[in-house]
């Protein structure tokens, strides 16, 4: 078989192609599809400040959140100094809305954002130019792009310190809550059946009582080039945004050191539950040693970084001797109304009590786990948690709520 006659390999072709082969292809297809399904972008929430209101009375907390808060948060989740996927991060979730035409956009513009010669094609500021450039942001080599690195710079300041962007708080939180890395499709039961923890997974299991952040934790991944060493100047900056979604989940969902009652949405910047948990799983395994890696909580530098002596990736701990020391937490109300039925009076009145919660919380804070445990008590024994979950479905999706189809 002649060259000529060899089959071309899709992939091979398009890793060929340089970065702006390749962005323009990402572009290309998405104008395609919009066309195709005629698709317009929604129009640009531009609204200035008011320069007579302080600087956080536009579009204030709790339900707002300034576009520079968003970007720690998801730097959080980032290796050290990847700036690309915490601005891809702020992109997905003004692109990414399912609910806008019941709760309207979920972002404010202060002023338009910095131009780039690739998105010239879209509105500027508009959903669509934030779909556009969540593509050039997640593209492998986007830094061969000429003038994009300066452009990624001129966001950043656009973000802060001119602080021109607002984010729907609740859809930032949820977000940052969701995974998109590698372990992601490691199971529930695996989770529960593994014998053996790493360390990481026994300070998630410490921190959360939780088996599904334990699932989502899994294993640290090694870099994909295996010339790359693992360990760089003591950090294993590739398992640093494990650590930060670790942390975010704690700080949202499982905080006991009062940052989410005190800072509320900015309660990652405050909460110390993840050290907290370190250190009681040091102090179970009889202090510091040579051998156990040595947690730096480094708020200050944007991500939460973790040394990486010789021998960490050796330390393990028994299942048992964890949840012997770390019992799972289930209250007894939750114990009770998991295995007991609903009466139909009683999913009568949850809706009509959901209604007035729902009325209570515009700012859309509150989690539906706290909905649930509070549920559950004020109906005791006449709740079941199936019976909760009918009527959360039956009405959530009508009042902007989170349903299960919500999240991917």
């Amino acid at each position: 078989m002649t060259d000529q006659e060899r089959p071309i390999n899709p992939l091979s072709a398009y890793l060929s192609k340089n970065p702006i082969e390749k962005a323009r292809e990402g572009l290309d297809s998405l104008r395609e599809n919009w066309a195709k399904h005629s698709i317009e972008p929604f129009p640009v929430p531009l609204a200035l400040p008011d320069p007579a209101l302080p600087r956080g009375e536009w579009f204030p907390e709790p339900q707002w959140m300034s576009g520079y808060d968003a970007f720690q948060l998801f730097q959080l989740q980032s290796e050290p100094h990847n700036q690309n996927k915490a601005l891809a991060r702020i992109c997905a979730v003004i692109s990414d809305q399912i609910d806008r035409d019941t709760r309207g956009l979920n972002f404010v513009l202060g002023r338009l954002p910095p131009r780039h010669i690739l998105l010239e094609p879209f509105v500027l500021g508009s959903n669509q130019w934030f779909r556009a450039l969540h593509v050039l942001l997640t593209l492998r080599d986007a830094e061969g792009i000429e003038g994009f690195e300066m452009f990624v710079s001129d966001m950043q300041d656009w973000i802060n310190p001119y602080d021109s962007l607002r984010l729907r708080s609740y859809d930032v939180i949820e977000n940052a809550l969701t995974l998109d890395w590698y372990w992601r499709d490691l199971s529930l039961p695996e989770a529960k059946q593994d014998p053996i923890w790493s360390f990481p997974k026994a300070m998630a299991w410490i921190g959360t009582r939780d088996y599904l952040a334990l699932a989502r934790m899994g294993t640290f991944y090694q870099p994909d080039d295996e010339m790359e060493p693992v360990v760089d100047n003591g950090v294993n900056k590739h398992n640093t945004a494990a650590l930060g979604w670790l942390h975010t989940m704690m700080s949202y969902s499982h905080c006991k050191c009062g940052a989410l009652k005190e800072h509320g949405i900015r309660s990652f910047q405050h909460c110390t539950c993840i050290s907290v948990a370190w250190e009681e799983l040091v102090h179970f395994n009889g202090g510091l040693t040579n051998e156990t890696p040595e947690l730096v909580f480094g708020m200050q530098e944007g991500w939460l970084s973790m040394t990486w002596p010789d021998g960490a990736d050796k330390l393990r701990f028994l299942r048992r001797d964890i949840l012997d020391r770390w019992p799972l937490l289930v209250s007894d109300v939750e114990r009770e109304m998991a295995t007991g039925p609903s009466t139909v009076g009683a999913e009568k009145e949850c809706r009509d009590w959901l209604y007035s919660a729902f009325a209570a919380d515009p700012e859309m804070i509150r989690t539906k786990k706290s909905f649930q445990t509070e549920a559950l008590t004020h109906f005791g024994n006449r709740l079941s948690v199936r019976g909760f979950l009918r009527v959360w479905d039956s009405i959530a999706n009508t009042v902007g709520r989170s349903t299960p189809g919500r999240k991917s």
